[in-house]
């Protein structure tokens, strides 16, 4: 829990700042976003079969222009907690990871539709090389939806998240 509060007073606190600061007339960078996540985690179990936890995700991260229509690339920067895999244990994937997220929109489908792409590093508990696939969709210009399967060293991710853009 107290590798967890910094994260959580930051999170917590970071989206009233930015308003605070649109309020006051300064204006953060339009490639600025924040985001949280619902997921689904799966271990391979020792024993055979696999354990199931249910956990979340904060982020925010920073879009670069790009040359190729359609295309745009940010970095990310985010924690992650698993929750629990076992009943009544401290089994959890917890902490830290950055990666690099590349979004081609679907305009032919829906220009609101996009396909993403992750690759990064995991810093925490299930350290090592994280590769993700997922869809997004952007029902309002400030706000993006994904759905996202991300493969860790140890752990399999089945992610819901919401995205706010400044």
């Amino acid at each position: 829990m107290k590798r967890l509060l910094p994260i959580v007073m930051t999170a917590t606190t970071l989206p009233f700042a930015a308003l605070t600061a649109q309020a006051e007339g300064n204006r953060l960078p339009d490639t600025l976003y924040i985001g949280a996540g619902f997921s689904q985690n799966v271990i391979d179990s020792p024993w055979g079969g696999s354990e199931d936890a249910t956990g979340y995700s904060l982020f925010g991260g920073m879009e670069f222009d790009n040359s190729v229509e359609g295309l745009t690339s940010s970095v990310e920067i985010g924690y992650s907690d698993t929750g629990d895999f076992y009943d009544n244990s401290d089994s959890d994937i917890n902490g830290p990871w950055a990666a690099l997220v590349g979004k081609k929109s679907l305009p032919e489908i829906d220009p609101r539709l996009s396909v993403l792409g992750r690759i990064g590093l995991d810093l925490g508990d299930d350290d090592g090389l994280l590769l993700g696939a997922g869809v997004g969709f952007d029902p309002m210009d400030k706000l993006g939806l994904r759905a996202e399967f991300i493969n860790k060293d140890a752990s399999s991710v089945y992610q819901i998240s919401a995205l706010l853009h400044f």
